[in-house]
């Protein structure tokens, strides 16, 4: 099992960093189960490195795995083929 440190981000935070609109990260949160770490106020914090793996899968035109869980796998496997 990989165990990485969790980046909380608001959707705003993230889309500044992806460099996306806020609404498009609310909208992969949802449409992709992005895992959601709690609440900052009004807004939804997310991990940071779900949604980028999200954003790698949909900009390298591939299925984007159903689960955090499956993400983060993801990650690992990409981290482990450049080492």
């Amino acid at each position: 099992m990989n165990v990485t440190t969790l980046a909380p981000v608001t959707a705003r935070q993230a889309a500044e960093r992806l460099e996306r609109e806020p609404c498009t990260i609310r909208k992969w949160a949802q449409r992709y189960q992005a895992r959601v770490l709690g609440r900052a106020g009004r807004e939804t914090v997310f991990d940071f490195a779900d949604l980028a793996t999200i954003e790698w899968c949909i900009w390298a035109s591939r299925e984007v795995p159903a689960t955090a869980e499956d993400r983060d796998e993801l990650r690992a496997a990409r981290r482990a083929a450049t080492a």
